[in-house]
């Protein structure tokens, strides 16, 4: 079973590469954190934790994602801004979907590209 984490960024905020950067890692950290007992964190990590960034355009568009990923059975994570830098408080910047086999993961992000 090959695994993989994917990183769905909302690209029309007009947040830095920086911040672009920081969002995805918060992302990232959570849902290692989040799925560190179980087996799709394990064979996630004996792939060598393998991640994918993607990119979607709207608020609406990255909720309706995490909810279908939510109701694949996919752990999601949302990324929620804090606010003191350059998006409103408590805005959703992305979401890690995973870690969770490639077959589990593809159908849910076929559709979009890569960031």
């Amino acid at each position: 079973m090959s695994a993989r984490l994917a990183l769905v960024v909302h690209s029309d905020l007009g947040m830095s590469k920086g911040k672009i950067a920081a969002q995805v890692a918060h992302a990232a950290f959570a849902a290692a954190l989040r799925n560190q007992h179980t087996t799709r964190f394990a064979a996630w990590l004996r792939d060598g934790q393998p991640k994918v960034v993607l990119k979607i355009g709207g608020a609406e568009e990255l909720d309706n994602l995490c909810a279908a990923a939510e109701a694949a059975g996919l752990p999601v994570e949302r990324i929620r801004d804090a606010g003191r830098t350059q998006v409103a408080p408590g805005t959703l910047t992305c979401c890690a979907i995973g870690p969770a086999p490639d077959e589990e993961i593809d159908p849910v992000v076929t559709e979009l590209t890569l960031f």
